[in-house]
């Protein structure tokens, strides 16, 4: 007998089943084939086979895929705590732990076996039947179908799938599966080479330049801004040749700085984190370093001696694109013994990846948030940098926190975790100071070059003295005096486009989106209205659609901002930096190349703000701190904080420098404590507040969305969830109210927020009460977010 969990999408099955294993060798994380009703499903096995006790007689295991194991037993206990902790069922826990390009492709294929009549299926929409009848009659697969824009109109997918099935069981329709395996293939790299051809044109030139006398690995290259198209261009032309070559796992550098380099505070927390790590048992520090304080020198060096002990080490960072410096330092330390996970690797490349790590080809895996699921063997240190960034939290299900999961991985390896932060979130620096987990600070900067000197401009007093324009005179001076010096300024706008909104000075209309309750951004280059949730777009209007009368753009973001440099400064280089100028992979290195090489001004969104090391920059400006200080959340203070004190810390890294925050609420505390440079002060204070609130640190907290098309059954349905949880002794209910933006491309959104300061009555609650009667409704769906 052994256990399995069949491979199905969707939050209401979660029930592990028993089957014959018959003579196939099984172990926990095989991918089988089992009978399931009428059908052959794909099935994870959840245990080793055991004798069956039972009376019962169970049916058998059809198939063992040849498709290595999909996870460990590791991989199934961090698995089973995500499903526990963040309420949510095994099957979508698992799906992060397993990368789908390594589990088999199950391929559905449809047969029309009689004519379609409408009697036959009242309950099917006559506009599908004589869809299928006509384009279909030769057979096709259930994802054709779903992706058929005809097919879409006559309802969503579950509705689809509800009336493919209705067609199958009236026997209009038969059904054929198949099972296609995953190439397995021995873990090898793309890698560029000088051919010796002649280069033509200067972005294959310096794509030579790039790629050296050395083999490179092409995903380095698509990282680095050069397009798949140039790439091959400069193959096709014998300027470079393509290779596939397995990596030699030596080491190509030493690492940028010898040990006796450390600063003393440094040498004070290598001390610390040594002890952690020669014990060889679980331990959790905090390291709080200021920007430029030295924290990557520090996990290099800990990862040498984890490395020297015999162990394997995995380091998080919030997104390899926005943080290639940081990947090329540990690439440079390191060498081939460290797999760069990031988004320019294709499937393949990362299944191999990750079959390396299996296989323990690779020792260092660095990546964003998945990559806390590596399976390495032996992992003895798990570093987290920039632990406070929100991008370590899934936004689907599951909804985890890599910071979590990588605490209870350590816990169950027996590891040393390591939080890296110049401004760590309110719930790891309350552990620290209450002595749960240790604290290690880096005051200093490793340069010695000290912080630098912040300014707070009253964008009030700009406006009283009759400045209308985005930046105060203060801003304008210094980028000013940093062009004539020829320095690097840096500039951030938490708004993207040219402007938040349009607004009629006659009639006071704002155009909104058609499908969400927000108004639309103006994109000024392209000259549309832009939708920042569904992504709808209409022509950017002359005059008022309503009265005729003159329009203003009000809110400026960063196109605007960037036009604005270039009108007071037109001989300066402005590179802008934000989801709009990055919609290809390697974007973000290519543009910080050219703000390295040639550029004045950087104007960005807080993609800017993230793990940028430029020694030129010796000005960094904040041109909107309002933006996001007073959203509808508890954490809007701390992440205001967090944005200006990462922003200001790209300014003096080499040469000392300055900042300067434009703010409306210049006593705002989050302002204040920021141009300070006073975490510990800010995190006191904002901790009074939440101590005095219940919120967490103090207590653990919780949404419950409920999302629908129809508004009065979602409002039906969040109502009737808050009456089964309203009488739960611990379990504070607040709401329902609508989300911050209450309806996104036509769903109509509502949300509980519960807190209690016993999570395990929560969980529990939750699991037993909301989604045991969620699962009964199918005019709405429920979101349920753990510690958002």
């Amino acid at each position: 007998m052994v256990e399995v969990l069949p491979v199905i999408r969707s939050s209401r099955f979660d029930l592990p089943l028993s089957y014959d294993a018959g003579a196939h060798d099984l172990h926990v994380g095989n991918i089988v084939r089992v009978p399931l009703g009428s059908r052959e499903v794909l099935a994870y096995v959840l245990s080793d086979p055991a004798i069956n006790t039972g009376a019962r007689r169970l049916r058998a295991v059809v198939a063992r895929s040849a498709a290595p194991a999909a996870f460990s037993v590791l991989g199934l206990a961090l698995a089973k705590f995500i499903a526990e902790y963040y309420v949510c069922t095994l099957g979508e826990a698992l799906s992060a732990v397993v990368l789908a390009s390594g589990v088999p492709r199950t391929i559905d294929r449809l047969m029309l076996r009689s004519s379609l009549r409408a009697e036959d299926a009242p309950t099917v929409p006559p506009r599908l039947l004589s869809l299928i009848a006509q384009e279909f009659a030769a057979g096709f697969s259930l994802q054709t179908l779903l992706r058929h824009p005809d097919a879409r109109r006559t309802g969503d997918r579950s509705a689809l799938l509800r009336h493919v099935s209705t067609l199958v069981r009236n026997g209009l329709l038969s059904r054929s599966r198949s099972f296609v395996e995953p190439r397995v293939n021995e873990y090898r790299v793309k890698v560029l080479l000088p051919a010796g051809g002649r280069a033509s044109g200067p972005r294959i030139v310096a794509l030579l330049n790039f790629v050296g006398t050395q083999p490179v690995p092409k995903a380095d290259a698509l990282l680095a801004g050069f397009s798949a198209a140039l790439i091959a261009r400069a193959v096709k032309t014998g300027a470079l040749q393509e290779e596939e070559v397995a990596p030699t796992h030596e080491r190509r550098h030493r690492p940028h700085q010898a040990p006796h380099s450390a600063t003393a505070e440094q040498r004070i927390a290598l001390s610390g984190l040594f002890a952690a790590i020669d014990k060889v048992e679980f331990s959790e520090t905090l390291l709080q370093g200021v920007t430029g304080s030295g924290k990557t020198f520090v996990y290099i060096a800990c990862i040498e001696r984890v490395l020297q002990r015999g162990g394997r080490a995995i380091v998080l960072v919030p997104e390899i694109s926005l943080t290639p410096q940081t990947a090329r330092r540990f690439e440079d330390a390191f060498g081939e013994r460290v797999a760069v996970v990031h988004s320019a690797l294709s499937e393949r490349e990362r299944y191999e990846a990750w079959q390396a790590c299996a296989r323990g080809d690779v020792e260092i895996v660095v990546g964003a948030r998945s990559a806390v699921f590596a399976p390495l063997q032996n992992v003895r240190l798990l570093v987290v940098d920039e632990a406070h960034e929100s991008s370590y939290k899934q936004d689907s299900s599951p909804r985890y926190n890599a910071v979590t999961v990588a605490r209870k991985r350590m816990q169950l390896e027996g590891g040393v975790l390591i939080l890296g932060s110049a401004t760590p979130s309110l719930e790891s620096f309350a552990s620290a100071t209450a002595g749960r987990i240790g604290h290690l600070q880096l005051r200093s900067r490793a340069t010695r070059q000290p912080m630098p000197e912040v300014s707070i401009v009253d964008m009030t007093e700009e406006f009283a003295s009759g400045n209308r324009a985005i930046f105060s005179g203060r801003l304008s001076q210094a980028l000013a005096e940093r062009l004539t010096r020829a320095e690097k300024a840096v500039l951030f706008v938490n708004r993207r486009g040219s402007a938040g909104f349009l607004l009629c000075r006659k009639c006071g209309f704002v155009p909104q989106c058609r499908r969400c309750t927000v108004s639309l951004a103006v994109h000024g280059g392209e000259r549309i209205l832009r939708c920042h949730y569904c992504d709808l777009q209409e022509p950017l209007p002359r005059e008022c659609p309503s009265c005729g009368g003159p329009i203003a753009e009000l809110g400026a973001g960063t196109e605007r901002v960037a036009q604005e440099v270039k009108r007071f400064f037109p001989d300066a280089c402005v590179v802008r930096m934000d989801s709009d100028t990055t919609t290809r992979i390697g974007d973000h290195a290519r543009l910080l190349a050219e703000f390295e090489a040639r550029g004045d001004v950087l104007v960005g969104t807080q993609m800017v703000a993230k793990g940028l090391d430029f020694p030129e920059v010796t000005l960094a400006g904040v041109v909107a701190a309002d933006i996001g200080l007073h959203a509808a959340e508890f954490r809007a203070a701390e992440r205001t904080f967090g944005l200006i004190t990462q922003v200001c810390g790209r300014s003096g890294r080499r040469t000392a420098g300055v900042a300067i925050v434009q703010t409306y609420c210049p006593e705002h505390p989050a302002v204040r404590f920021a141009a300070d440079h006073d975490y510990d002060g800010f995190a006191r204070r904002e901790l009074d507040e939440r101590r005095a609130l219940r919120y967490p640190p103090f207590s653990r907290f919780a949404y419950v969305g409920v999302i629908g098309r129809d508004r009065s059954s979602v409002e039906r349905a969040v109502g009737e969830y808050r009456e089964l949880l309203a009488g739960v002794d611990g379990l504070e209910v607040l709401g329902p109210a609508p989300y911050p933006i209450a309806r996104v491309n036509n769903e109509w959104r509502y949300r509980l927020a519960l807190k209690s300061q016993q999570p395990s009555i929560m969980r529990q609650a939750l699991r037993e009460r909301v989604l045991r009667s969620a699962r009964l409704r199918h005019d709405t769906r429920i979101v349920v977010n753990i510690d958002p």
